[in-house]
């Protein structure tokens, strides 16, 4: 192709790029399309990647992969896994620390194979291979793109020109991609999945919300204050964090919702699809074995190493709550409130004066169509009713 050809055909992709790049509902889809486009170009590409780096606690980066005839792939990049000596002895690494393009030809008399991964991709077939680093120009890692060919010449001098010469557009591309995926991390980290979901869906105004029935889940630490006053930071940190993992870990598992830790304590709901409140009854209780399971386990690693003993009271009501936005204008919660939050915060009051890790409502204890024993009736402040309360048998 010409000079005149080759720089129509850039100025084409790079429109594209610009003007329909960010579109995209995933990443994965981008790919798709601009790995079709590229070989629309001529370009003999048998791999695309793309690397987004992206805010998150869990994971450093996310990498999407098309082969031809494929659809994209997505795979996760854990933090411990990109500071591993297998991954600091590879092509993307040195581009990351370098932030400059790196080529291999894989075939051939200049053939230079000098990362174990490459040996894999000419086993593969892959005769060419090409890294190009990305800027995002923030405080993140930036983004890598590979391009890989099986053309038996691999790339030549033009098809190398045209993916310099796309790069700045790809930048501003990846960048939009990149921080969508890290709002998307940072907000389910933060609030969690379906409050993520629904914030980013726009329900962003105090008092939008929806009522929702569920059996709400509370719970905290049984002494937190004397393990507080007489821990060490650290020390007092790493129970805080066994405690929340192993709660979270359980309610996900049962398709529960952990909303919020307030302090030492654990606010999450089971919902009642389709009105169905034996099975969210039934799931809140298999979570809260779950959890005892979990801290068993750990407690008897923390016994042995001389530590003290995670120890927690649960509560479980039923019933429909305000599922949304609370708070100041500026300054918002999204979280549940109503009278069923009111009753389950007072029922885990009981835990510890009745010597109890599980304390349940009637409505629970009815719904769950499980043995229990009777706990007696109860006078809450602010409640003019007494409550029963249940543990299981």
């Amino acid at each position: 192709m010409n000079d005149a050809g080759a720089d129509v055909q850039v100025r084409s992709l790079s429109a594209w790029l610009l003007g329909e790049g960010y579109r995209f509902a995933t990443p994965g889809a981008f790919l798709e399309a601009f790995a079709e486009r590229l070989c629309q170009a001529g370009l003999p590409l048998c791999r695309l990647t793309l690397t987004l780096s992206q805010l998150h606690p869990v994971f450093r980066a996310v990498t999407f992969q098309w082969y031809r005839g494929e659809a994209a792939t997505e795979i996760p990049r854990r933090r411990e896994n990109m500071t591993s000596r297998i991954f600091s002895h590879s092509p993307i690494a040195l581009a990351m620390r370098t932030r400059a393009p790196l080529r291999r030809r894989l075939v051939g008399p200049e053939a230079e194979l000098d990362f174990p991964v490459l040996e894999e991709f000419r086993d593969k077939g892959i005769t060419d291979y090409y890294v190009v680093p990305l800027d995002f120009g923030g405080p993140q890692d930036g983004g890598i793109t590979t391009y890989s060919s099986d053309r038996v010449d691999g790339f030549d001098r033009s098809h190398v020109a045209l993916i310099d010469q796309l790069t700045p557009a790809l930048n501003l591309v990846g960048t939009v991609h990149a921080d969508r995926r890290s709002i998307e991390g940072l907000l389910t980290t933060y609030v969690g999945e379906e409050p993520a979901r629904r914030i980013l869906g726009g329900e962003v105004v105090r008092g939008v919300g929806h009522t929702v029935r569920a059996v709400v889940w509370w719970c905290d630490l049984r002494g937190f204050t004397r393990l507080s006053e007489g821990l060490a930071r650290d020390d007092m940190l790493g129970l805080l964090n066994t405690y929340f993992a192993a709660a979270v870990d359980a309610v996900h598992e049962q398709d529960g919702e952990v909303l919020k830790f307030m302090g030492d304590a654990v606010l999450a709901i089971f919902r009642c699809e389709d009105g169905d409140d034996c099975s969210a009854a039934q799931r809140a209780l298999a979570a809260v074995r779950d959890l005892q399971d979990a801290l068993a386990e750990a407690n008897r690693e923390r016994m042995a190493l001389g530590e003290p003993a995670i120890e927690c009271g649960i509560a479980l009501h039923l019933g429909p709550v305000m599922y949304g936005n609370i708070g100041a204008p500026e300054r918002l919660d999204f979280t549940v409130i109503g009278p069923t939050v009111n009753r389950v915060s007072r029922l885990a009051q009981l835990c510890g004066p009745l010597g109890e890790t599980v304390v349940l409502s009637a409505d629970v204890a009815g719904a769950a169509a499980i043995a229990v024993r009777p706990l007696g009736r109860h006078v809450f402040k602010g409640l003019e009713e007494e409550q029963a309360a249940f543990a299981p048998a």
